[in-house]
Protein backbone atom coordinates (compact mmCIF):
# COMPACT_ATOMS: atom_id res chain seq x y z
CA UNK A 1 0.00 0.00 0.00
CA UNK A 2 2.82 2.44 0.81
CA UNK A 3 4.32 1.66 -2.58
CA UNK A 4 1.07 2.73 -4.31
CA UNK A 5 1.04 6.00 -2.36
CA UNK A 6 4.63 6.73 -3.37
CA UNK A 7 3.92 5.92 -7.02
CA UNK A 8 0.82 8.12 -6.99
CA UNK A 9 2.74 10.99 -5.39
CA UNK A 10 5.54 10.71 -7.94
CA UNK A 11 3.05 10.67 -10.84
CA UNK A 12 1.21 13.72 -9.47
CA UNK A 13 4.50 15.56 -9.08
CA UNK A 14 5.53 14.67 -12.64
CA UNK A 15 2.20 15.86 -14.04
CA UNK A 16 2.33 19.13 -12.11
CA UNK A 17 5.93 19.74 -13.12
CA UNK A 18 5.03 19.08 -16.75
CA UNK A 19 2.22 21.63 -16.60
CA UNK A 20 4.56 24.19 -15.07
CA UNK A 21 7.18 23.57 -17.76
CA UNK A 22 4.52 23.93 -20.44
CA UNK A 23 3.44 27.29 -19.00
CA UNK A 24 7.05 28.47 -18.78
CA UNK A 25 7.64 27.34 -22.35
CA UNK A 26 4.57 29.22 -23.56
CA UNK A 27 5.58 32.33 -21.60
CA UNK A 28 9.07 32.20 -23.08
CA UNK A 29 7.68 31.80 -26.61
CA UNK A 30 5.24 34.69 -26.22
CA UNK A 31 7.95 36.85 -24.67
CA UNK A 32 10.17 36.11 -27.67
CA UNK A 33 7.33 37.01 -30.04
CA UNK A 34 6.88 40.38 -28.29
CA UNK A 35 10.62 41.06 -28.46
CA UNK A 36 10.63 40.27 -32.18
CA UNK A 37 7.81 42.76 -32.72
CA UNK A 38 9.70 45.38 -30.70
CA UNK A 39 12.83 44.98 -32.84
CA UNK A 40 10.76 46.21 -35.79
CA UNK A 41 9.08 49.08 -33.94
CA UNK A 42 7.98 51.67 -34.51
CA UNK A 43 6.01 50.21 -37.42
CA UNK A 44 3.58 52.25 -39.46
CA UNK A 45 0.31 50.29 -39.72
CA UNK A 46 -1.58 52.91 -41.71
CA UNK A 47 -1.48 56.62 -42.38
CA UNK A 48 -2.86 57.33 -38.89
CA UNK A 49 -1.66 54.35 -36.78
CA UNK A 50 1.86 53.51 -35.61
CA UNK A 51 2.67 50.35 -33.60
CA UNK A 52 5.10 51.51 -30.91
CA UNK A 53 5.69 48.32 -28.93
CA UNK A 54 4.33 45.04 -27.60
CA UNK A 55 4.63 43.53 -24.13
CA UNK A 56 3.81 40.04 -22.89
CA UNK A 57 2.81 39.62 -19.23
CA UNK A 58 3.40 36.00 -18.22
CA UNK A 59 1.56 36.27 -14.88
CA UNK A 60 -1.61 37.52 -16.55
CA UNK A 61 -1.02 35.55 -19.78
CA UNK A 62 -1.71 38.72 -21.75
CA UNK A 63 -0.17 40.52 -24.68
CA UNK A 64 -0.47 44.29 -24.99
CA UNK A 65 0.08 46.28 -28.16
CA UNK A 66 0.78 49.99 -27.81
CA UNK A 67 -0.06 52.35 -30.66
CA UNK A 68 0.27 56.05 -31.41
CA UNK A 69 -2.48 57.59 -33.50
CA UNK A 70 -2.48 60.79 -35.50
CA UNK A 71 -4.83 62.72 -37.72
CA UNK A 72 -8.56 62.16 -37.21
CA UNK A 73 -7.90 59.32 -34.73
CA UNK A 74 -5.88 61.62 -32.45
CA UNK A 75 -9.05 62.86 -30.78
CA UNK A 76 -10.49 61.44 -27.55
CA UNK A 77 -14.06 62.33 -28.55
CA UNK A 78 -13.69 60.63 -31.92
CA UNK A 79 -12.28 57.47 -30.30
CA UNK A 80 -15.10 57.43 -27.73
CA UNK A 81 -17.79 57.98 -30.36
CA UNK A 82 -16.47 55.15 -32.54
CA UNK A 83 -15.38 52.81 -29.71
CA UNK A 84 -17.92 50.05 -30.49
CA UNK A 85 -17.10 50.02 -34.21
CA UNK A 86 -13.36 49.87 -33.49
CA UNK A 87 -13.84 47.06 -30.97
CA UNK A 88 -15.95 45.03 -33.43
CA UNK A 89 -13.36 45.49 -36.18
CA UNK A 90 -10.57 44.40 -33.84
CA UNK A 91 -12.58 41.36 -32.69
CA UNK A 92 -13.13 40.32 -36.31
CA UNK A 93 -9.42 40.75 -37.05
CA UNK A 94 -8.52 38.58 -34.04
CA UNK A 95 -11.07 35.92 -34.97
CA UNK A 96 -9.83 35.73 -38.57
CA UNK A 97 -6.09 36.09 -37.97
CA UNK A 98 -3.84 33.07 -38.39
CA UNK A 99 -1.19 34.94 -36.37
CA UNK A 100 -3.51 34.93 -33.33
CA UNK A 101 -3.95 31.14 -33.32
CA UNK A 102 -1.17 30.59 -30.74
CA UNK A 103 -2.81 33.11 -28.41
CA UNK A 104 -6.24 31.52 -28.90
CA UNK A 105 -4.90 28.07 -28.00
CA UNK A 106 -3.35 29.47 -24.82
CA UNK A 107 -6.42 31.55 -23.81
CA UNK A 108 -4.30 34.68 -23.87
CA UNK A 109 -5.83 38.09 -23.22
CA UNK A 110 -5.06 40.73 -25.82
CA UNK A 111 -5.00 44.46 -25.19
CA UNK A 112 -4.75 47.23 -27.76
CA UNK A 113 -3.84 50.57 -26.21
CA UNK A 114 -3.98 53.73 -28.32
CA UNK A 115 -2.18 56.95 -27.37
CA UNK A 116 -2.24 60.41 -28.87
CA UNK A 117 0.76 61.15 -31.06
CA UNK A 118 0.51 64.80 -30.02
CA UNK A 119 0.21 64.68 -26.23
CA UNK A 120 0.88 60.95 -25.49
CA UNK A 121 -2.36 60.61 -23.48
CA UNK A 122 -4.23 57.32 -23.68
CA UNK A 123 -7.22 57.65 -25.97
CA UNK A 124 -8.65 54.12 -25.92
CA UNK A 125 -8.02 50.57 -24.75
CA UNK A 126 -9.62 47.47 -26.19
CA UNK A 127 -9.33 44.18 -24.28
CA UNK A 128 -10.23 40.70 -25.49
CA UNK A 129 -10.17 37.30 -23.83
CA UNK A 130 -9.77 34.99 -26.78
CA UNK A 131 -10.39 31.25 -26.87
Amino acid sequence: MNRNIVITAVLCFAILTGCDNSQRSRAYKFQQMAEKINRNCPTRMSETIMLDSARYNAEANSISYFYSVSGVLDDADYMTTHYIAFKQALQEAIDNSVEMEEYRKANTSIHYIYHSDLNKEQLAEFSFNIH
